[in-house]
């Protein structure tokens, strides 16, 4: 039987492709809400105030604890029974997808934030001084100042933590997503299902995720070695 029968050949070709686009999404969506909810989860955790930092450390500690698939299980079954009982009414049938970006955004938030406070506690503290003497304000010294030298010194640990939260977009076979917006894993399901054979899709789609995981982290390793490069030359 040859590799192309149910990979190359239509209608596999297109859902696999549809697949990989809606993993692309789904990576991008939640990566780049997961960066700006760890910085300003970050940002209340480093607060005064009593009341937001303990907020953004129980928030950091319930998704850095809890596993993906009980809480995707969770807000996808058992939420909308219960808005139903509540309100009376049914989720639309996008909201699964929602649901599912605003999981995967914030358990990787939760562990952006953990990685982003790490790097702030190794900024200098004279620095700070610094720019307080230069007449900044304590805002200006944590977004110009603070968060772009932290973000450098841990650029490494985020850039594997964003290769991370790409391949849990594979977390979304739990979530009983309409037949076009399946990512690739759901998509390899799928074709399984109308063909009876699961070798070709799976290994298809074990190629894909290695070719993005590999190309992520070459670009995102370079940009770590830039980030690196520049904290060290800030030292020297």
């Amino acid at each position: 039987m040859h590799f192309g029968n149910y990979v190359f050949a239509e209608p596999y070709l297109g859902w696999l492709v549809r697949g990989i686009l809606m993993t692309l999404l789904i990576s991008v969506v939640s990566g780049t809400a997961a960066a700006l909810l760890g910085l300003w989860v970050t940002r209340l955790r480093l607060t005064s105030r009593r009341g937001p930092r303990l907020a953004a450390d129980t928030f950091v500690m319930i998704f850095r604890n809890l596993p993906l698939v009980p809480l995707l299980l969770f807000v996808t079954f058992a939420l909308p029974r219960l808005w139903l009982q509540v309100t009376g009414r049914a989720f639309p049938i996008w909201a699964d997808l929602y649901l599912l970006l605003a999981v995967l955004s914030a358990d990787s938030g939760a562990n952006f934030a953990e990685i982003l406070r790490a790097g702030v506690l190794g900024v200098a503290p004279q620095q700070q001084e610094v720019a307080r003497t230069m007449g900044l304000s304590a805002g200006a010294i944590r977004w110009h100042v603070v968060f772009p030298q932290a973000a450098r010194i841990v650029a490494p640990a985020l850039a594997t933590r964003w290769i991370q939260n790409m391949k849990n977009s594979t977390m979304a076979l739990v979530v009983p997503l309409p037949l076009g917006l399946l990512e690739m894993a759901g998509q390899a399901e799928r074709i399984a299902g109308e063909t009876f054979s699961w070798v070709q899709p799976l290994t298809a789609i074990a190629v894909v995720y290695l070719l993005l995981s590999l190309g992520s982290g070459w670009f995102l390793n370079r940009w770590a070695s830039r980030a690196q490069a520049r904290v060290q030359a800030g030292a020297a």
